[in-house]
């Protein structure tokens, strides 16, 4: 390991407030990773297409949906269903890389 090292962790990068924590990886992820930005993009792009999909999504009245804004609103819930699961793998896979920071602080690496 270089001993240039720096690492931060955590409790160092977010204070302890762990939605910024996850906001911050979810960013993060957005700017490195062009598939999940391209289902970012599909999701919105099906929005534009069915904005009433939209609205059963944001509030909990009845809705009329025809049978495409029913199967719209299927992929965005695939898709989004996507982008949670690579969210997901971000958040673990930081929580790896904070891992070994701890490790290091504790000069047990």
């Amino acid at each position: 390991m270089p001993e240039n090292f720096n690492f931060e962790t955590f409790v160092d990068a977010q204070s302890g407030a762990f939605e910024e924590y996850l906001s911050f990886v979810v960013v993060k992820l957005r700017e490195s990773n062009p598939k999940y930005r391209t289902i970012e993009y599909e999701i919105d792009g099906l929005y534009k297409q069915y904005p009433k999909v939209l609205v059963v999504l944001d509030v909990e009245k009845p809705s009329d949906l025809t049978e495409q804004e029913c199967k719209a609103l299927i992929e965005i819930l695939d898709l989004r269903n996507k982008l949670y699961g690579m969210e997901s793998e971000a958040v673990y896979f930081r929580r790896c890389y904070d891992s070994v920071g701890y490790l290091k602080k504790m000069k047990l690496l």
